[in-house]
């Protein structure tokens, strides 16, 4: 389905697409004088120092191999699970991998708040559990913490025996300020010698994972560890552009590239596909909106693989678009896709650490430079969020969303109530673009009252181009002076002032709403979530009516021409029907920006049409009787001599 495309793609096309058209509307109807790399085969040396490619030395080719017949597992299988205040997860004995990941609390300096999973209400507070049960379901388990070598035979000792652990309990509690190390180790054929070891922190989401891999004594080369698959809020009924599928994203040759399920590969008849990432690694993991899991090894590697499955589910009935809405045709399957990245670690006991929590701005922008000093180079782990997909844009728009998060988060803690919180924001910040309404109103007004002389202007233009006057006829540089002199102080630049300020903010604000954690599961009025749609519809009509009234009553470029006019009536209508249809499955916290923002527009015009019209001369009124409140004129009218 396109419904699953990039998440931010057709809110951007629709987003510049409407600016145009306003513009276009406005001012403009005058007349005129993924190259995408399978991954079939093995990468090369992954691992390098920091601005260094390092090669790992070749002893011997490793051909293609037969798993071989191991021998009867007979070390007993163990589950351990260690609890925390912010976490609870199980590790499997089988494989030394992690088969439950539940997240409690979302925790930073401001203060903490539990979490739950998606649909759950004060009633039924459902666990926020990150691993897929599809991917526990696979062969192999797709799950974190596997090792991939070259050798299969290797990947299959390592992944599907169980491993001996020691000095712990089957259960782990880890109260406030303690730390818990794990060691799993085992001993298998071939010569093969694998041990893990996990420490976990109770304050902390991250956690340190030592892999020290062998055979007959030599560090196994071009080892992977897997993180994934689709790590997120798994009980999401179905995806939208605003509510993503979990993807793989990574820091690779300081740039952040982002890969979804959907768009980013290409599946062969079983359902699976696979990419490499060229480059050097700083980290990787994968995400959805508003959790992830993210790796990063001791060094910078090279060799990052993606692989991903797609497959069905039934779900519950839903839109996925106004028009089925409309017909009253839902829909009740999707198409999912288990996307797991394939990070190049160091195998030589050397710390990974794994980041396992909320994208929190106030989370991940003090642990990014915390974590950066730990590993010893700029991680620029903040960008885990999704600022955008798009690098250019991502430039301009992080600035901007960060202040907009920041002022939301102190509304927030003032008002306790995001949706409240959003409305003050909107207020106060189409007061400050009030005076640029004003100089805009008067720069339309302006241009109004020059439109028939205008007009006149160009019909006397014409008519002097059809008798052949040249353009450098004295005549006609006299009437293009006064077409110039008409158009001082109603520039169309003056009208557009406020809108150009407003479209990256929209951007912005669209960015800030939708990785703001807060707003998840905030509740307003009937609305149970500002991070989902409105499940009644009823915030995307209002904003299409209000964006009729906004367009409305505020001063536009004078259309000369009826087919202008009839255009600008067309762009009147159409526009918020566009809009209807780009914003149907949108947050309803960005659209309650957008709703409040054209209702305090509308009251703004409303105050400028009073204050223009009070600053008007009275017009002249020739009329056949005098009033008899008229006042009479003193003084004699003067007579002429001539």
């Amino acid at each position: 389905e396109p419904q699953n495309n990039q998440n931010q793609y057709r809110f951007f096309a629709a987003a510049l697409l409407s600016m145009a058209v306003l513009f276009g509307w406005q001012y403009f109807f005058a007349p005129v004088p993924p190259a995408v790399d399978n991954a079939n085969t093995a990468a090369n040396a992954n691992v390098a120092q920091p601005q260094t490619v390092t090669t790992t030395p070749q002893t011997q080719p490793q051909l293609p191999t037969e798993p071989a017949q191991a021998t009867p597992d007979t070390t007993p299988n163990r589950l351990i699970t260690i609890k925390s205040p912010l976490y609870e997860v199980t590790l499997d004995s089988k494989g030394a991998v992690a088969t439950s990941w539940i997240l409690l609390k979302n925790k930073t300096k401001d203060g903490e708040y539990p979490i739950f999973a998606d649909g759950s209400t004060d009633a039924d507070k459902k666990p926020l559990q990150l691993i897929s049960q599809k991917a526990l379901a696979q062969t192999p388990r797709d799950v974190p913490f596997r090792l991939i070598t070259a050798d299969q035979n290797i990947s299959n000792i390592a992944n599907d025996r169980n491993y001996q652990v020691s000095g712990v309990e089957d259960a782990i509690t880890l109260a406030a300020g303690e730390e818990r190390r794990i060691d799993f180790t085992l001993t298998g054929d071939n010569g093969v010698e694998v041990k893990k070891s996990f420490l976990f922190r109770a304050d902390s989401y991250v956690a340190d994972l030592s892999v020290d891999l062998k055979q007959n004594g030599q560090i196994v080369p071009n080892t992977r560890l897997a993180i994934g698959a689709s790590i997120g809020d798994h009980a999401i009924n179905h995806h939208t552009f605003y509510q993503i599928e979990s993807e793989a994203v990574a820091a690779v040759n300081q740039d952040i590239v982002r890969h979804q399920g959907y768009y980013s590969f290409d599946y062969n008849v079983e359902g699976k596909a696979s990419l490499n990432v060229p480059g050097m690694v700083d980290w990787a993991g994968v995400s959805d909106s508003y959790f992830a899991m993210a790796a990063i090894p001791a060094t910078q590697t090279q060799g990052l693989e993606i692989h991903a499955v797609k497959y069905d589910v039934d779900t519950q009935p839903y839109y996925k678009s106004i028009f089925g809405w409309i017909i009253r045709s839902p829909e009740t399957k999707e198409t999912r896709h288990l996307v797991t990245a394939y990070l190049p670690i160091n195998a030589d006991g050397s710390v990974t650490k794994v980041f396992t929590g909320t994208k929190d701005y106030f989370l991940l922008n003090p642990l990014g430079e915390q974590l950066s000093k730990d590993v010893g180079r700029n991680l620029d782990f903040v960008n885990l969020i999704n600022f955008s997909n798009y690098a250019i844009i991502r430039w301009i728009v992080k600035p901007l969303s960060v202040p907009i998060l920041s002022a939301l988060n102190f509304f927030n803690g003032l008002t306790n109530n995001y949706g409240v919180a959003i409305i003050v924001f909107t207020f106060l910040f189409y007061s400050l673009l009030f005076p640029l309404r004003w100089k805009q109103s008067k720069s339309f007004k302006k241009a109004a009252s020059n439109a028939p002389k205008m007009k006149e202007l160009q019909e006397k233009i014409k008519d002097m181009q059809k008798k052949g006057v040249p353009m450098d006829d004295p005549r006609m540089r006299e009437l293009q002076m006064q077409q110039l002199k008409m158009t001082k102080d109603a520039l169309p630049i003056g009208g557009c002032l406020p809108m150009l300020l407003q479209f990256p903010l929209l951007i912005a604000f669209y960015t800030a709403i939708t990785i703001a954690l807060d707003a998840r599961q905030a509740s307003f009025m009937w609305l149970p979530d500002l991070s989902a749609a409105d499940p009644w519809h009823l915030l995307e009509f209002g904003f299409a009516g209000s964006m009729v009234l906004a367009m409305k009553f505020t001063p536009t470029a004078p259309a000369v021409t009826p087919e202008q006019q009839m255009q600008q009536k067309m762009m009147m209508y159409l526009m918020p029907v566009m809009m209807l249809w780009v914003m149907w499955t949108a947050p309803s916290g960005l659209l309650l920006y957008w709703f409040f923002g054209n209702v305090v527009s509308f009251g703004q015009q409303m105050i400028i049409n009073r204050l223009n019209k009070t600053n008007e001369p009275p017009e002249a009124e020739i009329v056949d009787v005098v009033p008899k409140n008229a006042k009479k004129v003193k003084g004699k009218p003067k007579l002429s001599t001539s």
